[in-house]
């Protein structure tokens, strides 16, 4: 989504493109984990072969990394070396899940950080001058995340997708028990599947619930739920600003950030199981859809109206950055 954004945002430019995924779901299954567990192995050797080929010449404007969990400093190095600026973006933590020891030796080579975990800042700021970091949102996609459905098509359900947890699986099944239909999707559910899934009210949608899918998963129920990782202190997720540009109902763990950028009349805010699964029984318990749809609209504007989307918040940086030749395409 942002390389396609990018290319939209600067049309003059030439862009290249290097996928770094290729080399690694073409490996072996014992070199991708020695990859994610060791940051090493003939995968991440692969990997670091196509970027230094990608980038054999020279004369870059603007190098945009993704998460460089697996470059090797000498490979950055010659990023460098090859681009005027240099970008680092992540959406993920960079210093809890997805640490890498080869980012610790490079993250000093860019020439901007974008994060977007505020709990991270002081990690980079030990690192790197606070003028080369920014903080920002996650984001969506206005060409992938709209609402696909009527009010009037949208069933009164919750729909999650993603990574199974133990608070994620509790929360299913407090809706369950309150008769409330949920679609859930995503990989880690097979043990939970085993003992929930032949409750009348629950839908598996899928393992792999992506792009379009995802997104007309979103729109096909009224709720979607904001579920927040346990596995260290996340306050908001891309689910956060996906949900209400899809049209549906945000419901969010009620966190320092999610308070920020919705009031209680643009999402639903919840601080454990009981209080999500009663909240939502009572909007479904009422004859009309009138509050739901108030709710949604109200989260529609706000992700829309405060920038939420990948063109603004990579306009943003652009402008940071001082490049001036970029405009949105029409």
């Amino acid at each position: 989504m942002r390389a396609e954004t990018l290319k939209r945002l600067m049309p003059a430019w030439e862009w290249r493109w290097t996928d770094t995924d290729a080399p690694m779901l073409a490996s072996h299954r014992l070199w991708q984990s020695a990859a994610y567990r060791l940051n090493s192995g003939p995968a991440v050797d692969a990997i670091n072969r196509l970027v230094a080929e990608s980038i054999s010449g020279g004369n870059i404007d603007l190098a945009w990394v993704d998460k460089a969990v697996f470059l090797y400093p000498e490979t950055v190095q010659r990023i460098r070396d090859s681009a005027r600026r240099t970008v680092h973006f992540t959406p993920d933590t960079a210093f809890h899940a997805n640490r890498s020891r080869h980012f610790e030796k490079t993250i000093g080579m860019f020439d901007m950080l974008v994060t977007t975990k505020s709990f991270e800042v002081e990690e980079y700021r030990r690192r790197v001058p606070a003028d080369r970091l920014h903080l920002t949102t996650q984001g969506f996609d206005p060409a992938l995340h709209f609402p696909r459905r009527t009010p009037r098509q949208r069933s009164r359900s919750v729909t999650f997708v993603g990574l199974a947890e133990p608070d994620r699986e509790r929360c299913i099944v407090s809706l369950l028990e309150h008769d409330i239909r949920v679609r859930l999707g995503g990989r880690g559910w097979k043990g939970f599947l085993t003992r929930w899934g032949r409750h009348p009210k629950l839908d598996f949608i899928g393992a792999n619930v992506v792009g379009s899918q995802y997104a007309e998963a979103l729109s096909s129920s009224w709720v979607g739920l904001g579920f927040l990782s346990k596995r260290f202190p996340e306050l908001h997720t891309t689910r956060t600003f996906e949900i209400p540009a899809c049209g549906a109902v945000l419901a969010t763990e009620a966190t320092p950030e999610t308070r920020s950028y919705f009031t209680e009349s643009e999402a639903v805010f919840f601080d454990d199981c009981a209080d999500l699964a009663g909240t939502i029984d009572r909007l479904f318990a009422e004859a009309s859809d009138d509050g739901l749809i108030a709710i949604a609209s109200g989260g529609t504007r706000r992700v829309k109206s405060d920038g939420r989307d990948y063109p603004s918040i990579l306009r943003n940086i652009l402008g940071r950055l001082h490049i001036e030749r970029f405009q949105l395409a029409l």
